[in-house]
């Protein structure tokens, strides 16, 4: 039995090495890709700070707060309305006030008018006109200023607010009649002695380089 059995083992394990092996199954081939849905990307969850701050509209133009420069027309107008306002019969703080505001419009077609108003038998609308005039720095508002601190029926107080006034044209021919009535034989002392303060007050004028 051990002699057959032997052989038999042995040509067993030839037979098996012999037979053919089972083919290999082919690799699958990769298919074209499937395009996945593109997935929307959330919007930021908005912030304590944006959601307190809402976008105003735009303005509309014309509307306050635009930066459309007025036209020659608008500044007419409001020259008009301002010198309407110096004249009309109101109460002497509401005059002063207009009248003030007359300079500050800067435009110096009123100053012809800010200078009758220097006759006005209120003090306090002359002062508030003397005021207007020296806001301005031109040759009709120098001319008024000077005419002020010569004239001999002006009020010595008005003369020496004009004298103050003088300073801020920074010419030559302002300083001229600032030094002028320091010697002024006409004027009132007080009226001498306050120009000359405005006269040692005066910026030296600088040498040319």
């Amino acid at each position: 039995m051990r002699p057959l059995l032997l052989p038999g083992l042995l040509l067993a394990g030839v037979v098996h090495a012999q037979a053919p092996a089972a083919p290999a199954r082919p690799a699958p081939r990769p298919g074209p890709a499937r395009k996945q849905p593109a997935r929307a990307t959330p919007a930021p969850a908005p912030t304590q700070e944006s959601a307190a701050a809402p976008t105003a509209p735009p303005l509309p133009t014309g509307a306050p707060g635009t930066a459309e420069a007025p036209g020659a027309a608008g500044e007419d107008t409001a020259l008009l309305r301002a010198l309407l306002w110096a004249v009309k019969p109101a109460p002497e703080e509401i005059r002063a006030i207009a009248i003030e505001d007359v300079g500050l419009l800067g435009d110096a077609r009123a100053l012809d008018m800010l200078a009758a108003l220097m006759w006005d038998p209120n003090p306090r609308i002359q002062q508030a006109a003397l005021r207007a005039v020296a806001l301005f720095q031109h040759p009709r508002a120098e001319e008024i200023l000077g005419n002020v601190v010569r004239h001999p029926r002006m009020p010595d107080a008005l003369k020496i607010q004009a004298l103050n006034g003088l300073i801020f044209q920074r010419t030559a021919t302002a300083q001229r009649t600032v030094r002028d009535a320091a010697t002024d034989s006409r004027l009132t002392a007080g009226v001498q002695n306050a120009a000359r303060t405005v006269a040692t007050q005066w910026e030296p004028t600088p040498a040319p380089r």
